[in-house]
């Protein structure tokens, strides 16, 4: 059986030498999961890059006595990150490139019309199942809906890895299918981060009391 890279969220810990990145969706009291204990999206393949840009939001202003700036803190900071969705293997078959019809296909009359199914296409790959978890998490960008297709609950979304983690929605997603790579995509996202927290992973030592050194007078 053909498996992902990465098996659980918890995988950082198992031992393994594994860092996924994981996502999860949070309530609004900004706190709360609002999925399962044991069910967290972790990404298929690592990105082969997040670039963090904290921006300092400053105004200067030329006066006849000189040059007046004004400090306001910092701007929303940015992760962008850069990742592809790994290749489309499929079992016994190997890599897949072949799109074959959709779902609405069916639907499509007269049925002359209607596109040939060439066997098994690289939707039945784990990959692009992969794929599009990670596109229906950028639509619904940490909201709830109800039956009538509007937003319930405005969550936020949490990303994590390597001890940090880092509340915010995303704002772009750009997906690249290109000849030179058939079988997998390339994945552009932008990420505005709300806050962060990081966890250090240090050692306390423990404290020795000097010893007392010293003569005494005869």
């Amino acid at each position: 059986m053909i498996q992902s890279a990465f098996n659980f969220a918890q995988d950082e810990f198992a031992g393994l030498g594994k860092r996924p990145v994981v996502f999860d969706i949070i309530a609004p009291d900004r706190v709360t999961s609002l999925l399962p204990e044991n069910l967290k999206m972790v990404l298929h393949v690592n990105p082969s890059s997040m670039q963090f840009t904290y921006t300092r939001v400053i105004d200067r202003q030329q006066t006849i006595g000189g040059f007046v700036e004004a400090h306001w803190g910092d701007s929303p900071a940015e992760v962008a990150l850069s990742l592809a969705t790994g290749g489309f293997v499929r079992l016994f078959t190997g890599l897949s490139n072949i799109t074959g019809p959709t779902p609405s296909n069916s639907s499509i009359q007269p049925t002359s019309m209607q596109a040939t199914s060439t066997g098994g296409t690289r939707r039945d790959t784990i990959a692009y199942d992969k794929f599009l978890d990670l596109l229906a998490l950028f639509k619904n960008n940490g909201a709830i809906f109800d039956t009538y297709g509007q937003i319930a609950l405005q969550g936020q979304i949490l990303m994590m890895f390597d001890g940090g983690k880092w509340w915010g929605w995303f704002t772009t997603f750009s997906v690249e299918e290109t000849a030179d790579q058939p079988y997998q995509f390339a994945i552009t996202a932008n990420f505005v981060i709300d806050r962060e927290s990081h966890s250090l992973r240090t050692v306390n030592v423990p404290l020795v009391p000097l010893a007392r050194t010293g003569t005494s007078g005869g």
